[in-house]
C-alpha cells in the first residue's frame, strides 16, 4: 500500500505538533485508510470531528488492529491559522497546509463530495464511505 499512498497523498504528512511523517513508513503496516475531507468553518465537519476523535482514540487504545487503520485529514480551509487550530483537535496526520489544494484537486477527480470521509482498503480499488455531511 506504500506506493499507492505516496501517489495519493505525497511523501509527507504532518501531525498536530507540526512534525513530518513519512508516508512510506505509514503505508507499510496499514490495511485501511480513512480520508477525512473537511473544513474548520463547516458545522457538520466540526460535529463529525468530535465523534471521529472519540472513535479514533478508543480504537487506537483498545483494538488489536490499531496499527492497521489510519485517518488523514484533507482540509479545504483557506487560512493556515484556522487549519492549525482545527488540526490541534485531531490525533491523526494531515496533508500539509501548503499541499492541500494540489492534492485535493487530484483526489476530487473521483467526484467525492467535499464534506465527507472515505475508507480506502488495502485493495486499492475499494473505497468505503465513512461519513457524509448535511446536504450531500
Amino acid at each position: 500500500m506504500s506506493e499507492f499512498l505516496v501517489d495519493l497523498l505525497g511523501e509527507r504528512l504532518v501531525n498536530r505538533e507540526k512534525a513530518e511523517l513519512d508516508v512510506h513508513a505509514l503505508g507499510s503496516k496499514l490495511s485501511l485508510l480513512g480520508l477525512y475531507f473537511g473544513c474548520s468553518l463547516n458545522g457538520p465537519c466540526k460535529q463529525f470531528n468530535a465523534s471521529l476523535c472519540e472513535f479514533y482514540s478508543k480504537f487506537k487504545k483498545s483494538s488489536e488492529h490499531k496499527d492497521k487503520l489510519e485517518i488523514v485529514f484533507i482540509s479545504s480551509d483557506q487560512d493556515q491559522k484556522q487549519w492549525q487550530d482545527f488540526l490541534q483537535e485531531m490525533t491523526w496526520p494531515a496533508l500539509p497546509f501548503k499541499d492541500r489544494h494540489k492534492k485535493r484537486v487530484e483526489l476530487e477527480d473521483f467526484n467525492w463530495p467535499v464534506s465527507c470521509s472515505y475508507l480506502q482498503s488495502h485493495h486499492e480499488e475499494t473505497i468505503f464511505p465513512l461519513f457524509m455531511g448535511d446536504g450531500i
